[in-house]
């Protein structure tokens, strides 16, 4: 995993934007504006792990309830997104290779590049990513890629903020089109996730990461729920509700669920 791709409702946006706990207590917290090659660009809340982050928007103007979502997996060595695309070739997928730049001081710089998984348009994305060798030099005075290439852990070491509570994603509940299902479910197996079924949601193990896929429903679709490793164990308040739309349940000692959608409050 390198980050997930969150689009919510206006209000619900509003009140993770404002959340004091957030803010100063869960994560490294950024309302940051990215501008990318041509004058491109977006501007989202960034909450950061020590190897994955979460990227919140609101609502696309065509869907006022949210329910968008991305999935950007990652590689932490030069070659390894070729290694991925030899492995989707393996499978049936062609996928093709591309370049994204991201301004700095006027200049236009080297950032990732990536494959495209599955594109539906506005309801589900997903890619695969590795950041150029060259980013963090041009970019963090004082950062270098290590000999392997930038790693997820040392791209996010500027911001990430260790003795808060958020440690990094280890599992993503989706609800997506059938389609899209049956497609991102070919393309993990592909990849070497291991498919379990249970409850039925169809259930990718990898590594570090579980994925649930589930069918979309009326407003049910997109990220549904996140499942993150802690730091530490929280004391006192232990749910937190932002909006109708979203909570944030702290679960044991070092994990808590992230909710999104209608039933999450």
């Amino acid at each position: 995993m390198n980050h997930v791709i969150v689009h919510v409702d206006g209000p619900t946006r509003s009140a993770i934007a404002q959340s004091a706990f957030l803010k100063n207590e869960f994560a490294a917290f950024e309302a940051g504006t990215v501008v990318i090659e041509d004058g491109g660009g977006w501007s989202g809340l960034y909450i950061d792990g020590e190897q994955t982050y979460i990227e919140i928007f609101g609502p696309l103007p065509d869907d006022a309830s949210g329910g968008a979502a991305g999935v950007c997996l990652g590689v932490d060595q030069a070659g390894g997104l070729e290694d991925a695309c030899t492995a989707l070739q393996e499978s049936g997928h062609m996928p093709s290779p591309d370049l994204v730049k991201r301004q700095f001081d006027g200049q236009e710089i080297p950032w990732f590049r990536y494959v495209d998984l599955v594109d539906s348009g506005a309801s589900f994305t997903s890619c695969i990513m590795e950041y150029d060798k060259d980013f963090l030099r041009l970019s963090r005075p004082g950062m270098n890629a290590g000999q392997d290439g930038i790693s997820r852990k040392q791209y996010n070491a500027a911001r990430f903020r260790p003795e808060r509570y958020l440690k990094d994603i280890s599992e993503v509940t989706l609800a997506l089109a059938p389609l899209d299902l049956a497609l991102f479910g070919s393309q993990l197996a592909a990849l070497g996730y291991v498919e379990t079924s249970a409850g039925g949601a169809r259930t990718f193990c990898g590594q570090e990461l579980k994925f649930h896929l589930v069918q979309s429903y009326a407003s049910v679709c997109g990220v549904i729920a996140l499942k993150l490793n802690l730091l530490k164990k929280k004391e006192g308040e232990k749910i937190y509700c932002f909006g109708a739309g979203s909570a944030l349940h702290f679960d044991a000692e070092f994990s808590a669920t992230w909710t999104f959608g209608p039933a999450s409050a």
